[in-house]
């Protein structure tokens, strides 16, 4: 009876989880969720005519539109594409934008300019146009009021353009005044930046801000400009920094606010210095952390996922993706459910994943109007070697998928939980006419009666000291007890009354050992390694159990057994 009702539950919960593939729901490590793993399936559109990077990506209606950029060589092409009917269809640009700025205007226009002057991404250019998505034309207008490249810029309700940062020379803030085509100076921001974040306060105010300056090299404060006031510090950035990216950056694609109720939100990644990221909300010029079910996950199976800039929000389904690559070229989605927080528990994350791909640029995707990313152009290995491949990953599919189940999770809820109360009910009969060992422990059937909780113990810890099943960050009680043939309870009713902790205690106090052997040996080894080596699923759970035994940092630790 009991086996049937277990078949029954299991097979509610196989109905339950489809059509979402998903791969491995993790359980919960050292008391904190984990995130749950979702295979993704990606399909290949035709190619891009010419390669590039350093390029604007953006969704007009439902054409993908790339434009500028650098192709092979390093060499700046005055060219843009635009996909319809399958295929792309290359037009050409009046100047060279590579590594310039777009401006999806209100009107229905594109606005672009800046880049680099030369190829090899040398100098800065004052040119600007205009692209018309209706017409597929592209007119070049005018100048802007100081060279510049890898900037961003942001249009207001008055129909203004704010544009600020440069790359290796002065910055200003200017502004295109949308009306006479002139581009005025503003002020002269409090810091230089490249590829500055641009996020509205208000309905003609907005604020600047990036991690690194004008020359790539990382700011020891960050500062935040005001357009209409003076600058700031943010507390949060004493810890968490905002993420780089290196594309153009639309401050529209980030938004989760109200307009109508004057509501300015937007999703911001931020990263700390142990390059843990997080999720941040920027509302109204305010900054706060915002809380997560489980940690964003820096590491997958298969390796280190390193993430991409901006967080692209798909409003209709209340998404946030956040883009991110792996040395074998997995392509990682993590989806934000930024609508949800039930009772303070957090926003919950789902991390997809794709297979190794032949060819992929690491680039931002774009948000099509269907609720999908797409990947154009790019490079993986060098600036000289962009790529053609353009990808699609299905999103919506999993979004609708989701919201489907609402319904079905909601009549299989109703199945499960009736057959879950029978089966505890059966398990409570069953259990009363189970036998106690002489040593006091409810012995499974399948434990021998030979066995004490001595021998129990000794055979625990050869799995942990001979065979190191400690640098299995997967290990759960139940895969003990299976190994050794008895039950999960025994298992961890021995090592509470043999050592006085938990199986996860018992178990970290093994993995820090190893690390602090690591530490001695190989002092170099950077965290996220030795975390990795030591059997911990990432380094955050690494950092807090190390403190919780030793009463110390990991690098404390080295300071004083250096």
């Amino acid at each position: 009876m009991i086996q049937a009702l277990l078949a029954l539950i299991l097979q509610c919960a196989s109905l339950l989880m489809s059509p979402l593939a998903v791969l491995d729901v993790m359980p919960k490590k050292d008391g904190q969720e984990t995130c749950p793993l979702v295979k993704l399936e990606v399909e290949r559109l035709p190619d891009l005519t010419i390669p590039r990077t350093g390029h604007s990506t953006f969704c007009v209606g439902d054409e993908i539109v790339v434009m500028g950029g650098h192709t092979s060589g390093f060499i700046p092409t005055a060219t843009a594409e635009y996909f319809r009917d399958g295929k792309w269809h290359v037009m050409n640009t009046t100047y060279q934008h590579d590594h310039g700025f777009s401006v999806l205007l209100k009107s229905g226009l594109v606005m672009v300019g800046g880049g680099h002057e030369q190829h090899l991404g040398i100098g800065q250019i004052f040119a600007v146009e205009f692209y018309n998505p209706v017409t597929h034309s592209i007119e070049g207008f005018g100048c802007l009021d100081k060279k510049r490249c890898m900037a961003t810029g942001l249009e207001l309700d008055s129909g203004q353009v704010v544009i600020t940062g440069n790359w290796y020379t002065n910055d200003e803030v200017e502004c295109y005044n949308g009306q006479d085509l002139l581009f005025s100076f503003v002020k002269t921001p409090a810091v230089e930046r490249a590829w500055p974040y641009i996020f509205r306060t208000s309905h003609d105010d907005a604020i600047m801000f990036s991690r690194k300056d004008s020359h790539g090299q990382l700011f020891d404060t960050i500062v935040v400009d005001r357009l209409l006031g003076e600058p700031f510090r943010v507390p949060l950035f004493d810890t968490w920094r905002p993420m780089e990216f290196h594309a153009p950056f639309y401050n529209a694609d980030s938004f989760i606010g109200d307009e109508a109720k004057g509501v300015f939100s937007y999703l911001l990644p931020v990263e700390n210095k142990d390059g843990q990221i997080a999720i941040a909300q920027v509302r109204n010029g305010e900054f706060q952390l915002l809380p997560t079910v489980c940690p964003v996950p820096m590491q997958s199976r298969w390796g280190r996922i390193h993430y991409l800039g901006q967080i692209l929000a798909d409003r209709k389904v209340g998404k946030g993706y956040l883009t991110g690559y792996d040395e074998d070229r997995r392509i990682y989605v993590l989806s934000i459910d930024y609508t949800y927080d039930k009772q303070g528990e957090g926003m919950p994350l789902t991390l997809y994943y794709t297979e190794p791909q032949d060819s992929c640029g690491c680039y931002p995707p774009v948000l099509t109007s269907d609720g999908n990313l797409v990947i154009a152009g790019g490079q993986f290995d060098s600036n000289f070697k962009p790529v053609s491949t353009v990808l699609l990953l299905r999103m919506n599919d999993y979004a609708i998928a989701a919201s489907s189940q609402g319904m079905k999770a909601w009549l299989w809820g109703l199945v499960l939980l009736a057959c879950l109360v029978i089966l505890f009910y059966l398990l409570h009969l069953h259990r009363g006419k189970m036998m106690v060992s002489p040593s006091g422990y409810t012995d499974a059937p399948e434990v021998n009666a030979d066995d004490n909780a001595d021998l129990l113990m000794q055979r625990i810890c050869d799995l942990m000291e001979q065979r190191q099943w400690f640098l299995n960050s997967e290990l759960k009680v139940s895969d003990v007890a299976k190994e050794l043939g008895t039950n999960s309870r025994y298992v961890s009713d021995c090592i509470k009354a043999k050592r006085d902790c938990s199986f996860t205690q018992f178990v970290n106090g093994y993995r820090v050992e190893h690390a602090k052997g690591i530490m001695h040996d190989c002092p170099d080894m950077k965290i996220a390694t030795l975390s990795m080596e030591s059997g911990f699923s990432n380094e955050t759970s690494f950092f807090r159990t190390f403190k919780a035994f030793t009463n110390m940092t990991p690098r404390e630790w080295m300071a004083q057994n250096d």
